[in-house]
């Protein structure tokens, strides 16, 4: 289950660095404490990202910058 982040917690971009291709999983196969951001297709052979989350969370650091984008101000809902 996706949880539900505060932007304070997520960082600046520029000094999150893109987890390493040798950390990916397929999703089927991804367990408890890894990012599970798909790459790709999200088909029956998903890879996820595999990067280590920490609480719980279901995407690591990296993938939530480009999950969840910053509200400005005077944005229009």
């Amino acid at each position: 289950m996706n949880q539900l982040v505060r932007m304070s917690q997520i960082g600046d971009a520029e000094t999150v660095q893109e987890p390493s291709a040798d950390l990916r999983v397929p999703f089927a196969q991804s367990g408890a404490f890894v990012c599970k951001y798909i790459i790709g297709e999200p088909n029956d052979r998903a890879i996820c990202c595999g990067a280590p989350v920490s609480d719980g969370k279901s995407w690591c650091t990296y993938h939530r910058r480009i999950v969840f984008e910053p509200t400005r101000p005077g944005r229009i809902r």
